[in-house]
């Protein structure tokens, strides 16, 4: 099978994956959002900024290290993977050893069991490490898809069953923990195995890619992290909660989407590094196909805010729709630029992914620090600011990396993006136009309404956008292969 038939292949069942976790995932979202408080979700924010960046630091960017390896002996990965057991034993007992001082440190004595009990997540997932970089070096997302959306239903179920319970923040923190489990036991049952070996000998090439990594990594969680880490100085629990769903709904596309992409891109570049020209028409391909869905659903989220709170959320909820109408404004851009970083970082280039994370660091939290002052709607405020502000120094470096041109770049995101001004301009007239009625109704009629000027208005400008996306979709649903005689 070729290399784009294997791309293809490992889309759909990634997609398939996530979307089955998704659906269970919001069924069961609707649940406890409405069993739980604000300040319940405010508390596993802050939990959540602990483990996202010890775990980032513990992975030791190892797995991406054995990705990027076309060939890679079985004896190596007996040493990276006792490297990565030892290293994720030693971050989880260095995070629940420091969880009465991380919570001293958040004003708040409630999250030391918390961010005790989250930190298993760190050991468990390391367990993994070897059959999931395998299986995605290798593009073999059907059985990994299979055991994603087993981990996806054991969280929500477990989540949803412990809010019934009265459980409060620990539905959280368990159902996480307890997805997290099935997960590795469901790579480590069907996936390949090897034992450790506790040696350094042979794989420093693996550890200096590995570590270069990291520190990108590292400085990238803090940087994404860093509006919960700074806005809880300034903000209350409860408003962090509130924040904290807004930014999880406004991003749920990127972090659900952009992952699976992003896990296919790096071993599908790192094998055609070779023929730039083929990378740089993929990558086009990609950015206009994320770009043609992105903008209208994300900026549809903002357009339909007050709605979608009201409706799905309850009353609890209301104050956090100024923060879900701002955060979902520049996350098609986040998504279109987290493709080219992660092409031109498969395409070899660690020292620019490097600076792009130092510029990162330097100005993004500055933006926080600045717009929390002024609260809720501050924060997030600052997103929009700080991140083009970030993006124009990083950018255009990558661009020239790549070998793109800007205005193909500019071609591919800005018919969808002109479409979807034209579509919130539409559902903000039409709100004002619509006579009072229940919010699930009023959301059904602006998201119906919204959806049919967006497309309207792409056939008229751009509909090689449209048939690009058509033509993709029945690669997207044709047999993985072609029969062979």
């Amino acid at each position: 099978m070729s290399i784009e038939r294997k791309a293809i292949s490992a889309l759909k069942w990634a997609t398939a994956a996530k979307l089955v976790v998704q659906i269970a995932s919001w069924a069961g979202t609707l649940v406890v959002v409405r069993l739980l408080t604000p300040e319940d979700y405010g508390l596993m924010a802050k939990v959540s900024v602990v483990c996202a960046i010890a775990g980032a630091i513990a992975e030791l960017g190892l797995g991406a290290a054995i990705v990027r390896s076309v060939d890679i002996a079985r004896g190596d990965l007996r040493k990276i993977y006792g490297v990565s057991l030892l290293f994720a034993a030693s971050m989880t007992i260095s995070v629940a050893a420091a969880a009465p001082l991380l919570a001293r440190l958040f004003q708040d004595a409630r999250l030391t069991w918390p961010i005790a009990g989250a930190s298993l997540q760190i050991i468990v997932g390391a367990a993994a490490i070897i059959p999931t970089a395998l299986a995605i070096r290798d593009l073999s997302f059907r059985s990994l898809a299979k055991i994603e959306m087993s981990a996806g239903v054991t969280t929500i179920a477990a989540t949803v069953l412990l809010a019934l319970l009265g459980a409060g923040v620990w539905a959280l923190v368990l159902g996480t923990l307890l997805g997290t489990i099935a997960r590795s036991a469901g790579l480590l049952t069907f996936g390949e195995r090897v034992w450790p070996l506790f040696s350094l000998r042979g794989i420093g090439e693996h550890l200096k890619f590995g570590l270069t990594l990291v520190a990108s990594r590292v400085s990238y969680f803090i940087v994404v992290q860093s509006d919960v880490l700074i806005g809880s100085a300034f903000l209350s629990t409860i408003e962090i909660g509130r924040y904290s769903m807004a930014l999880q709904l406004a991003t749920l596309p990127m972090t659900k989407v952009m992952g699976l992409i992003n896990e296919i891109t790096l071993p599908v570049v790192a094998r055609q590094q070779g023929d730039r020209s083929a990378v740089c028409q993929a990558l086009l391909k990609s950015i206009g196909l994320i770009s043609l869905i992105a903008f209208p659903v994300i900026w549809g989220i903002s357009a339909v805010a007050p709605e979608l709170v009201r409706a799905l959320f309850g009353p609890k909820w209301l104050e956090a729709v100024p923060a879900l109408t701002i955060l979902p404004l520049i996350v098609p851009i986040r998504m279109i630029c987290s493709v080219m970083f992660t092409t031109s970082l498969a395409l070899g280039n660690r020292k620019l992914d490097l600076r792009n994370t130092i510029v990162n660091f330097a100005l993004i939290p500055s933006g926080f620090f600045i717009g929390a002052h002024w609260g809720l709607v501050g924060l997030s405020s600052a997103w929009l600011v700080s991140v083009p502000l970030a993006y124009s120094f990083s950018v255009p470096a990558v661009v020239r990396f790549i070998g793109i041109r800007a205005r193909d770049l500019i071609t591919e995101c800005g018919a969808p993006a002109a479409a979807a001004g034209v579509m919130y301009a539409a559902v903000a007239a039409l709100r004002l136009a619509l006579p009072e009625q229940p919010a699930i109704a009023a959301l059904g009629a602006l998201s119906a309404a919204g959806a049919l000027v967006y497309f309207a208005v792409m056939a008229l400008i751009s509909p090689r956008h449209l048939v690009t996306a058509r033509n993709f979709a029945r690669s997207l649903l044709a047999r993985d292969a072609p029969k062979t005689a």
